[in-house]
C-alpha cells in the first residue's frame, strides 16, 4: 500500500449501524467518544448494518461556522470568532433494486412507534488492487486488496430526505436512489481521536 501516494476513489465501503442498539449505554457526549466506541465494538452489527451497497458517496464535509467581531480602530478586517462545527449532509446514491432498507428506515423514524432510529455510518477508502502475472500464460491473477487507507466516522445520523430515480421511457440509463443523511458530526478517523493526542500532534505540526 502506498503510504503517501494517493489512491482512486472507487473502491470503497459503506456501513450504517444503529447507534444505540438494543441493552447500551445512551449516546457518547462526544463526537471521539462516539468515533472510538465504534470502532470498538467493530462493524458486526449483522441484524442493524446497512452493509456497502452504494455506488456514489458525497457529503463528507466538516465546516467550522464563524462570527465577525469588529473592533473599533481596527481597519484591516474584523476578527475571526469559531462558534461551532458544521456538517452538511451525507448523500448516498445507489442503484435501484429489491432492497428497501434505506425507505423502511425513513419510514421508521417517520411514522415508528418508537423513538426515531438514529445510525452511526463508517466510510471506508481502500488502497487499489493488485496482480500477479503469470510468466507461463501472460495472464494476470488479480489480489482482493482491502488495505484502508482513510476511514470517515459519521455521528448519529437521521434520514433527511429520499430521492427516488427519475424514470424516462426514451432513455437507458441505471434507475439511481439516493439518501441525504443529517448527522451531528463527522471524523476522519486518527489518532487526534485520542485524547490530548491531536492537541499534541497540531502543537508540533504533524
Amino acid at each position: 500500500m502506498p503510504v503517501f501516494n494517493p489512491v482512486p476513489n472507487f473502491r470503497f465501503q459503506v456501513f450504517l449501524f444503529n447507534a444505540k442498539p438494543p441493552g447500551s449505554s445512551p449516546l457518547p457526549q462526544s463526537l471521539g467518544e462516539a468515533a472510538t466506541s465504534a470502532l470498538s465494538i467493530g462493524i458486526g452489527f449483522a441484524l442493524s448494518a446497512f452493509f456497502g451497497s452504494f455506488s456514489e458517496v458525497s457529503g463528507l464535509t466538516a465546516q467550522v461556522e464563524t462570527e465577525d467581531y469588529r473592533e473599533g480602530g481596527r481597519n484591516v478586517g474584523p476578527h475571526k470568532l469559531m462558534k461551532w462545527g458544521k456538517y452538511p449532509n451525507v448523500v448516498l446514491k445507489r442503484g435501484v433494486t429489491f432492497n428497501t432498507d434505506i425507505w423502511d428506515w425513513y419510514y421508521q423514524v417517520l411514522n415508528g412507534s418508537k423513538a426515531p432510529l438514529r445510525k452511526h455510518g463508517i466510510i471506508i477508502l481502500n488502497d487499489r488492487g493488485g496482480g500477479i502475472t503469470n510468466n507461463a500464460t501472460g495472464l494476470q491473477i488479480p489480489i482482493i486488496d482491502t488495505t484502508p487507507v482513510a476511514v470517515w466516522f459519521m455521528n448519529s445520523g437521521l434520514p433527511e430526505k429520499l430521492d427516488g430515480p427519475t424514470m424516462k421511457g426514451s432513455g437507458n440509463e441505471i434507475a439511481i436512489e439516493s439518501l441525504e443523511i443529517a448527522h451531528e458530526g463527522l471524523v476522519r478517523v486518527g489518532p487526534a481521536l485520542l485524547p490530548g493526542v491531536g492537541e499534541a500532534l497540531t502543537t508540533v505540526g504533524l
